[in-house]
């Protein structure tokens, strides 16, 4: 059997026989939603008390849906990693994936499943032998390190395969996919935690939560708008903000008329996205991001401190600092306590976001099936044409081309600025993290508004639905 029929016949999640009702898709996204909150409350056994050190992904925790030190320590990371690599290869010409044929796309999630797998277990083996996440000193000296690291690498795989998993019901069984959900869900409750906590995380501690910290120092007398704790209310209104912006930005489109052939008269335009490759530009750099803040860390383990030097206590120094998050850049600037390296810091960032999401965009559209060549091939099959033009897939590319490449750099660079942006203003949740939360939350609303205009009008289904524009 060759090696891409193995990657064909991997275990996975099988598509629903029938259509699904509005209900069940509901159900099988709310499940898998559900399933991961629980999971994330799931603390690693084996694990040596307060063992679990400086959290590598930190302020971007919420983006990879991770929660150090339970079983989903490793959160959506290798399953995004894995994407990285597939599309890198296909950009390169090592490999093709045919996204257009049911054969291409199972080749495709069969191979994104192997890598997932394979940085699961990598990272897992990693994290444990490096001591990033120490296993339990009873438990070895009882029955050997060996076996004490072995059971904590085990969960830790077995959450990894887990998210593999659901991602694949969400996205064959529910609206959206599984990562979308996932970061949506993180994001959301980060952003709940951290407004409304009103307890204090220890004795003499600060109150957690933003507007109780706030109504704390209105009684006290003394209005405290900004203060050192990163839960403010300057961060609340940046999140405020944020979340208008990318809002805003959501509308932001290019619209192209077209008719449909076979009706007289029936007309409507096709809607191009400023943000063409969504927000996946965005995710695979931070994922990016996250990846080389771990690979510093265990060199950092193994003595090596050329690329940087992670700080268990939180933040980095070196290179990796200055391609990280500045999250308080924007209270530094207003507290005047901005020096020519935080300049530096932040011109670094914004450069690496915007020029990465560029590179992804361009890489995302091409592997994901929205490209000119395969967006006009869909209006064709779907009895669509352009007024003024023949009904030929090829003309229709043409006329797509004036559109969507330029479309796929502005957007992509468009979405990185705003991305590193947001990330500046310290916003509840991270900047990165509103954003891409508003984004999936108003595709999640136009794909829910979709379905249900579909299941009320069943005959638009073959027109819109399967095989058709939506």
């Amino acid at each position: 059997m060759s090696f891409q029929k193995i990657l064909q016949n991997l275990p996975s999640v099988a598509k629903p026989s029938k259509t699904l009702s509005f209900k069940q898709k509901l159900k099988w996204t709310a499940l898998p939603l559900i399933s991961f909150f629980i999971l994330g409350e799931v603390a690693l056994f084996g694990l040596e008390a307060g063992a679990a050190g400086g959290d590598i992904f930190g302020s971007l925790r919420a983006i990879l849906a991770t929660s150090f030190g339970t079983v989903l320590t490793l959160g959506i990371g290798p399953l995004v990693m894995g994407s990285i690599i597939l599309q890198l290869l296909n950009g390169a010409g090592v490999f093709k994936f045919d996204m257009s044929t049911p054969e291409g796309k199972a080749t495709y999630q069969g191979a994104q499943k192997v890598l997932a797998l394979a940085f699961t277990i990598f990272e897992a083996a990693v994290l444990v032998i490096s001591g990033q996440i120490a296993s339990s000193a009873i438990l070895a000296a009882s029955k050997g390190l060996l076996f004490a690291n072995s059971i904590v690498i085990a969960q830790i795989i077995l959450g990894g395969i887990i998210i593999i998993y659901l991602d694949e019901v969400v996205s064959k069984w529910g609206f959206s996919s599984g990562i979308s959900l996932f970061i949506a869900g993180g994001v959301s409750l980060e952003i709940i935690t951290r407004s409304l906590d009103p307890f204090r995380l220890g004795p003499g501690q600060p109150i957690n939560g933003a507007i109780p910290a706030f109504i704390s120092s209105l009684v006290e007398g003394s209005i405290q708008f900004i203060r050192v704790h990163p839960n403010d209310m300057l961060a609340l209104f940046a999140t405020i903000i944020v979340f208008v912006v990318t809002m805003y930005a959501q509308t932001l489109k290019v619209e192209i008329p077209i008719s449909y052939g076979r009706i007289r008269g029936f007309a409507r335009r096709y809607p191009l996205p400023l943000v063409y490759a969504s927000n996946m530009p965005v995710i695979f750099i931070a994922a990016l991001i996250a990846n080389l803040n771990f690979w510093v860390a265990m060199l950092n383990k193994a003595g090596i401190n050329f690329f940087g030097y992670f700080d268990p206590a939180g933040g980095s120094h070196g290179f990796i600092f200055y391609i990280s998050p500045y999250t308080s850049f924007a209270k530094d600037l207003i507290q005047r306590n901005v020096g020519s390296l935080d300049l530096l810091h932040a011109f670094t960032y914004f450069l690496v976001v915007v020029l990465g999401s560029i590179m992804f965009s361009k890489l995302w559209v091409g592997i994901s099936g929205t490209n000119s060549k395969a967006l006009a091939e869909k209006l064709v099959k779907s009895g669509m044409q352009i007024p003024g033009f023949r009904t030929d897939a090829r003309i229709i590319e043409k006329v797509l081309d004036r559109y969507i490449p330029s479309l796929t750099i502005l957007g992509g660079a468009f979405v990185g600025a705003l991305a590193a942006i947001a990330e500046f203003s310290g916003a509840l949740g991270g900047g990165t993290g509103v954003l891409l939360t508003v984004g999936i939350i108003y595709q999640l609303y136009q794909e829910i508004a979709s379905e249900q205009l579909m299941e009320m009008h069943p005959a638009i289904r073959g027109f819109l639905g399967e095989g058709g524009l939506i």
